[in-house]
């Protein structure tokens, strides 16, 4: 026959036992599907316990997060591409609105003056957005046809920051070629064909001469075997084109 003390005893002890499994269910239910699946991952990898794997976990999120906000207060100072790196994120939450604000993104890759400054402005992304990789992003939030103008508009600069802050400015045909096409075979909803009148107003404007306008036009037709011209006058009304010959046409012969 058991004791008062020993049923106490033993009940305390069962007791116990139900307290950590509610505690060890409450921690883990808490826990987002996502959160559960990258720990149990964690914890299979490294061959740790669940609760090993939930402090490494939340560890680097704190870390994480720290990087994050020294990489804020650069955007605040002198840091450049930390303040790139924000507006770029700012034109892919465009204010909650539906879709990308292209016209943000693309002015604001237009003032990356080199690619290895776009370098530099990807390592703050990943700072400030824990991890999260700027290219994988934009093909996540652009139509392929803005994606490949944003490629080119890339593509076009200066390798080097140091042949940037001498003014060397890429004179490139291609270029110009590749992002008149993506604004001409411009999709939107995935499914209607259109074109981008503020891309081809971009690099209508930033075209140097007529001579560099007459080799985008060669260019063009090398790379994609039409007329530039013909797709112009084809996707947008007379009076556009009238005031981009017009735009061409006030810029110097050479």
């Amino acid at each position: 026959m058991e004791s008062g003390a020993g049923k106490e005893s033993g009940n305390q002890g069962g007791s116990t036992v139900v307290v950590q499994r509610e505690q060890k269910q409450t921690w883990w239910t808490s826990l987002t599907p996502e959160q559960r699946k990258v720990i149990t991952n964690i914890a299979i990898a490294l061959g740790v316990s669940l609760i090993a794997a939930f402090t490494i976990y939340f560890g680097i999120r704190i870390v994480r997060k720290q990087i994050a906000n020294v990489e804020e207060n650069k955007s605040l100072g002198k840091d450049q591409h930390a303040t790139w790196a924000k507006q770029i994120k700012n034109a892919f939450d465009n204010n909650g609105w539906w879709g990308t604000d292209e016209a943000l993104l693309r002015n604001t890759i237009k003032e990356i003056p080199s690619q290895e400054d776009f370098e530099k402005v990807q390592a703050s992304y990943r700072k400030l957005y824990e991890g999260a990789n700027l290219v994988e992003t934009m093909t996540g939030e652009l139509k392929q046809t803005e994606y490949n103008e944003m490629l080119a508009i890339i593509e076009g600069k200066p390798e080097k920051a140091k042949d940037a802050k001498k003014g060397v400015v890429i004179y490139d045909p291609d270029v110009w070629a590749k992002r008149f096409n993506a604004a001409v075979n411009y999709q939107w909803l995935g499914v209607f064909w259109g074109t981008d009148t503020e891309a081809i107003t971009a690099v209508v404007n930033e075209l140097p001469s007529q001579q560099a306008f007459v080799e985008t036009a060669a260019a063009y037709r090398k790379l994609y075997g039409v007329s530039l011209m013909d797709d112009l006058t084809g996707d947008i009304s007379p009076t556009e084109i009238a005031n981009y010959k017009a735009t061409v046409l006030r810029k110097p012969v050479r």
